[in-house]
């Protein structure tokens, strides 16, 4: 599969680390950030990966010019020209790169291992990852059927422990197809539409799931050793 990493957001609660750059690239004991999340997705298979990017893109430029030379995943780089959300960095990208079998949608600001991205390349069902949360209260969380069918996904602030959205999914060539492109959120716009026609399940994930979104979850994954490998 392909996957479509989204990397386009702002950082605007990292500002005070981040200083104006791009969040995929702040470094995690020297290493940009997207550097590790690209190692798992080609430790999970995965040989080619579509950044969609917008702001400070040229540092995730430099990064895939680093790359070239010493790395089999191959990586394409898309550039909206104004800001278009989440889902509209997808439907953005999917109009350069288009396809014809399931792919992969992840963010480029969480790491989880391989595992995550080791989704079935086969079937007519959307996915999305579920991960257990000891507090859901900083995360999305999902209501879903005995059959596996996400009914809902809920705004952040429930607590207690429970499935959230780890924000992986893998869609099928038709999952968006006719979708225009325009502004818009993976969460607010595009879900919605495959949950009222039933066609989102979950997968349920439980390996290591951090997000950098804020200095100080940042500085606590900066603290772990999860990582794999070097690309």
């Amino acid at each position: 599969m392909r996957a479509y990493v989204l990397c386009g957001g702002l950082g605007t609660r990292l500002q005070t680390v981040i200083q104006g750059g791009q969040k995929a690239v702040v470094e995690v004991q020297g290493e940009p950030f997207l550097l590790l999340v690209l190692r798992e997705l080609r430790a999970a298979g995965i040989r080619e990966a579509v950044l969609c990017a917008g702001h400070r893109a040229d540092q995730l430029q430099a990064l895939l010019d680093r790359l070239s030379s010493r790395s089999d995943l191959l990586l394409h780089l898309v550039v909206e020209q104004t800001p278009l959300g989440t889902g509209g960095a997808l439907l953005n990208a999917l109009q350069h790169w288009p396809v014809e079998q399931p792919y992969l949608v992840l963010n480029a600001d969480t790491f989880l291992t391989s595992q995550a991205y080791s989704l079935p390349t086969e079937g007519t069902q959307n996915l999305i990852l579920a991960a257990e949360a000891a507090d859901r209260s900083r995360y999305g969380s999902l209501s879903i059927e005995s059959d596996g069918r996400v009914s809902g996904l809920n705004e952040k602030g429930r607590a207690g422990p429970g499935p959230v959205n780890a924000g992986v999914y893998r869609l099928t060539a038709s999952a968006l197809a006719g979708e225009p492109v325009r502004p818009c959120s993976m969460e607010h716009d595009l879900l919605p539409g495959l949950i009222a026609r039933q066609q989102l399940y979950a997968v349920h994930y439980s390996g290591p799931f951090a997000d950098i979104g804020t200095p100080e979850s940042l500085a606590a994954f900066s603290q772990s050793e999860q990582w794999s490998q070097p690309l």
